[in-house]
């Protein structure tokens, strides 16, 4: 019996030596990056009518969102028939909503951007029309998606490691065309 338990010990020690040799381990392997990617594209509401007391008739692109007759707008859907936005900044922060500061990007012919490299986390992905030179390509009008009014220019995006999310953004121009 005691043949055993010298060996189970010189076992043990051989193997707890064997684990503390350098090279011996395996590393963890590092988390791969996610990414956060969309379009903002341009949306489109076709209506006629409302002029001088006109009924409005809606369109292509078009919903009825509120009670009253002035209460309609884009469908916050991308359409066929609606493009991308080309040239327009947006920026990429740390945290939640507002927060920019780690990272811009342009959109390109499609309305298309991306932030890649990033680390499981949270970020707000935000666009202005007044700054970056955005306000040559998106005034006058205003954001319709992913919410109508001042809250369609940012989302607070959450990215587990190795995520790939999709955040888009729908802008119309005043008058809808």
């Amino acid at each position: 019996m005691k043949k055993t338990h010298v060996l189970i010990a010189a076992a043990a020690l051989v193997i707890s030596i064997s684990c503390n040799i350098p090279g011996n381990s395996t590393p963890t392997p590092a988390p791969r990056p996610g990414s956060i990617r969309g379009i903002l594209w341009h949306e489109i509401c076709k209506f006629k009518g409302g002029q001088s007391g006109e009924p409005v008739v809606l369109g292509q692109g078009c919903v009825q969102w509120g009670a009253g007759p002035g209460d309609f707008g884009p469908n916050q859907v991308k359409d066929d028939f609606e493009t991308g936005l080309e040239g327009v900044t947006l920026h990429l922060g740390a945290g939640a909503c507002p927060s920019t500061g780690l990272a811009t990007a342009v959109t390109n012919p499609a309305g298309a951007y991306l932030f890649e490299g990033l680390s499981a986390g949270t970020y707000c992905v935000s666009y202005s029309n007044l700054t970056d030179g955005n306000d040559k390509l998106l005034i006058p009008g205003g954001p319709t998606f992913p919410a109508r009014g001042e809250d369609g220019f940012f989302a607070t995006v959450e990215v587990a490691a190795g995520e790939e999310r999709i955040v888009d953004f729908g802008y119309a121009f005043q008058f809808y065309d």
